[in-house]
């Protein structure tokens, strides 16, 4: 049972919603994304650093990504390597998809009668 999980990808660890911090921090009006269980362990981690929160919501796209470029994205789970249209995939998803995309052209190849030698 225990190899059946560890093969299926059981165990492996999905990342914490992302929390958007609006706040103060020396005068200055900022908004932090944070990877946290709970808006409330958010909220512990802005404070510990010194910003002044002012409320904390579930993070958007936007925020995500304005807080990526100005260096204010906390997470602790790794991003994926791999991706395909936007969602995270393993190794082994990768390599499938990369014969279906060459059985896929040798498909197109034959239908239209395009001669193919392959020696």
């Amino acid at each position: 049972m225990y190899c059946k999980k560890m093969i299926m990808g059981a165990n492996r660890k999905t990342s914490d919603t992302l929390w958007a911090i609006r706040g103060v921090n020396r005068g200055e009006d900022i908004c932090l994304v944070i990877e946290a269980p709970t808006d409330i362990a958010a909220d512990c981690f802005a404070t510990k650093r010194g910003i002044e929160v002012v409320v904390v919501t579930p993070a958007t796209a936007e925020e995500t990504a304005s807080a990526k470029l100005a260096g204010r994205l906390w997470r602790y789970t790794p991003e994926a390597k791999l991706k395909c249209f936007g969602k995270p995939v393993g190794h082994l998803q990768a390599a499938f998809l990369v014969l279906c995309g060459l059985g896929t052209v040798l498909l197109n190849l034959h239908v239209h009668h395009v001669p193919l030698r392959l020696h």
